[in-house]
């Protein structure tokens, strides 16, 4: 299976569409590498990251979240935006959700689905919304913040299944007049796909044919996203040189600085010889 893109449009219902399929997520996000029972729920929200993320015309930045307020961030996914190169992907578990599925987290009184948009840019405005873990799914939770947050009618599938994931979305256009009875057709229809179809090595074309099969749905250039390997080393070195002069100083008499980011759970080790060099570019 390739990772791929796919816009598509009915053309005798005011309905839009866009299909994801993505490959080797392994390879790109560290915490994955070890799967347990909450890996398949980090593989969901980065396939719905990235599919809100390729679903503007700005280069964005999305992130989700499932928090927890006395745990904190249990879960968290981010695609972040090219800028011109590859997009990057990044999740992480806190210890408390670690080796939980999704129906355990919703059952925790209190949490919350939070969405971030960000322009890539970093000098536009952040949108933060949050909804109740109310509903049994990640897709099902998105589907609320489209209808509270954006008001936007919406149909949502996220699958996953080792290292893959995939999403479709079914959105309403604007200004238009949709049957009721029709849009109820469509989420049922959208909810038949199962992850061998939609993760398979099939043109995505034809599941589009197969589960529409009673609808005029024309598909548009599909488009085969890049995704980079998420470093955290410059992260962590901004941390580092924002101590103040005092720890940075006793960290360079240490033989060695392990750091592990919150954002992937990738942990690096820089040499004292490295946190020296830092200090130097400090007083320069």
């Amino acid at each position: 299976m390739k990772t791929v893109l796919l816009p598509f449009q009915f053309h005798n219902l005011p309905v839009r569409g866009r299909l994801l399929r993505l490959a080797d997520l392994d390879t790109h996000v560290a915490s994955l590498r070890k799967p347990n029972a909450c890996t398949h729920t980090l593989a969901e929200l980065l396939a719905a990251a990235a599919l809100l993320a390729h679903d503007t015309k700005h280069q964005l930045t999305v992130g989700l979240q499932i928090q927890h307020p006395e745990l904190g961030v249990l879960l968290f996914a981010q695609c972040l935006a090219g800028e011109g190169r590859a997009a990057g992907l990044r999740a992480y578990a806190n210890p408390a959700a670690q080796g939980t599925p999704f129906s355990s987290l919703v059952t925790q009184p209190g949490g919350l689905f939070a969405v971030t948009l960000e322009q890539a840019s970093g000098e536009g405005q952040r949108y933060q919304s949050f909804v109740g873990l109310t509903e049994p799914t990640a897709a099902a939770c998105l589907a609320n913040y489209f209808a509270s947050s954006v008001q936007t009618p919406t149909h949502l599938v996220v699958l996953a299944a080792h290292d893959k994931a995939g999403a479709v979305l079914l959105q309403a256009l604007p200004n238009e007049t949709m049957d009721d009875d029709d849009w109820q057709r469509l989420g049922l229809l959208l909810n038949t796909i199962q992850p061998t179809e939609l993760l398979a090595d099939t043109p995505p074309e034809d599941l589009l044919a197969k589960v529409f099969a009673e609808d005029d749905v024309s598909t548009f250039e599909p488009e085969f996203p890049q995704f980079a390997h998420d470093d955290p080393r410059p992260r962590m070195l901004a941390a580092l040189a924002s101590l103040p002069p005092a720890e940075l100083t006793e960290l360079q008499r240490q033989p060695s600085v392990t750091l592990t980011d919150a954002t992937s759970g990738q942990s690096i080790t820089f040499s004292a010889k490295e946190i020296a060099h830092l200090g130097k570019l400090i007083k320069e």
